[in-house]
């Protein structure tokens, strides 16, 4: 697999807003980093920053439902474990509830339910990288609504970035509530044989958890202006969990394919147009990642989506392009050849419709209004 040198961890002057900066107002469009402690957060919308104490004490309310983020950063030599740190902010809640431990990023994790007075939610603690610290993110609403804002709260929780490589691994939430299983096989048939692939047993159904938890949240934001921003992150959440699941079936794939990006991206973009159109109109309407590979099934955005993450994870450029007006979702690639193009920041993108059997860089006519879509940029290549 190719390496990347433009790393997540370069965003910071370029895309983030930084903690340090921030004053209250809506949150969104990108997230928002803490260069002093090296942790980021990709926070759903409608987050307003209501209190700040320094740069280790931050309390954030959601606009459109009762409920509040408090964020604490302690000192690397005041706990010695994440679950200490964990106990000694719920014990300030007075929240009683017992604690669980668990590794992520190779490094100690904790977590509980939050039930205080009147409140409940989740509490998650966090190991920063290079011994910089704890970080404990508290997460809460009224007992009364805390099944109904749950989506929303372990969502909030999973946002969280500690390093480079957690902007491609599952969130500390998900991560925790799907633990890897056994192997299985799957096969990459776009050489005309079979290739094997392997994949966890868990990786489809965990993947469809992030896709349902995130439709959840992303639907209320339909009537609202942070519908674009919602939907984007929408997808930069589904792209995060899958990154990893499919990073072995992604380098297995690319010692099949050409080594030149163009003829990459054409035999991929092939392959993806065999797959059966699938659509399930209830809930979310949108195939999980890992399983769209495995059973080649899926409707536009998601074999738009697999296309993206695999060119991306062969180093490729390519972004997500979305068409509320169309109702149509393709992908579009940094790569040379004749076509259509969308320019986003100062590329402009071949576009690659996965589902017309077409070469790259065709698209329908009555589709081909740059005006009428938007694009998706993930982490493995930040726009400017």
């Amino acid at each position: 697999m190719k390496t990347k040198k433009n790393h997540p961890g370069g965003r910071a002057l370029l895309l983030f807003l930084t903690l340090l900066l921030l004053s209250a107002g809506f949150l969104n469009a990108e997230a928002l980093v803490s260069p002093e402690w090296g942790y980021a957060l990709d926070l759903p919308e409608a987050y307003v920053l209501a209190e700040r104490n320094g740069t280790s004490r931050y309390h954030f309310s959601h606009n459109m439902y009762p409920v509040e983020l408090q964020i604490a950063l302690y000192p690397r030599t005041q706990f010695t474990k994440a679950v200490d740190a964990l106990t000694f902010v719920t014990a300030q809640l007075e929240s009683k509830s017992g604690t669980a431990v668990f590794e992520w990023r190779t490094r100690e994790a904790s977590l509980c339910m939050l039930k205080f007075a009147t409140n409940a939610g989740w509490a998650l603690s966090l190991e920063l990288a290079g011994e910089k610290g704890w970080l404990v993110m508290a997460c809460f609403t009224s007992a009364a609504r805390a099944t109904e804002l749950e989506p929303l709260m372990i969502s909030t929780l999973d946002s969280v970035f500690t390093d480079d490589g957690s902007y491609f691994e599952t969130g500390p939430m998900s991560a925790f509530a799907w633990p890897k299983e056994k192997n299985i096989e799957a096969f990459y048939t776009g050489t005309g044989k079979k290739i094997s692939v392997p994949f966890n047993s868990i990786d489809a159904e965990a993947n469809q958890f992030i896709v349902d938890r995130e439709f959840k949240l992303l639907t209320a934001y339909l009537d609202s202006p942070l519908v674009y921003d919602a939907w984007k992150r929408y997808y930069r959440m589904i792209y995060r969990d899958a990154w990893a699941r499919l990073v072995q079936p992604a380098f297995i794939v690319q010692n099949t394919l050409p080594a030149d990006s163009a003829a990459i991206a054409a035999k991929l973009l092939a392959w993806t147009q065999t797959f059966t159109y699938e659509r399930n109109f209830e809930g979310s309407d949108f195939h999980n990642i890992p399983d769209a590979f495995m059973t080649q099934k899926a409707d536009c955005d998601s074999r738009a989506l697999l296309l993206v993450l695999l060119l991306n994870q062969m180093g490729i450029d390519a972004v997500l392009l979305v068409s509320p007006e169309y109702s149509h979702s393709v992908a579009a690639v940094d790569c040379e050849g004749p076509g259509a193009r969308f320019t986003v920041g100062n590329k402009k993108y071949l576009i690659a419709d996965t589902t017309a059997k077409v070469g790259i860089g065709l698209i329908d006519s009555e589709m081909a209004d740059p005006a009428k879509w938007f694009a998706v940029t993930f982490a493995a290549f930040p726009k400017n």
